[in-house]
């Protein structure tokens, strides 16, 4: 396999995981789910400060994806809203 042909795999994979995900993060919010985008992170440790409040705050099950944040709980989004949506 030539170095195009690689490149051209590994972008539509990409592409395809992307696609996936995004179906599947539709089909959660039409059943409920709610989803939260926060503007930027400041710095690594933001991010990790993020983890953390999520695995000790959150009662349901979410899901991320960078910046971008879905979860099963209204009241979990709502308090993740309120202490991250703003930096």
């Amino acid at each position: 396999m030539t170095l195009e042909e690689e490149m051209i795999e590994k972008a539509s994979n990409t592409m395809a995981r992307e696609i996936d995900r995004e179906m599947l993060w539709s089909m959660l919010q039409g059943i409920g789910w709610h989803r939260v985008m926060i503007p930027r992170f400041v710095d690594n440790n933001h991010a990790v400060d993020i983890t953390y409040w999520l695995e000790a705050t959150c009662n349901k099950d979410y899901e991320r994806n960078g910046r971008d944040f879905l979860f099963e709980s209204a009241k979990d989004a709502n308090w993740f809203a309120l202490r991250w949506g703003t930096v």
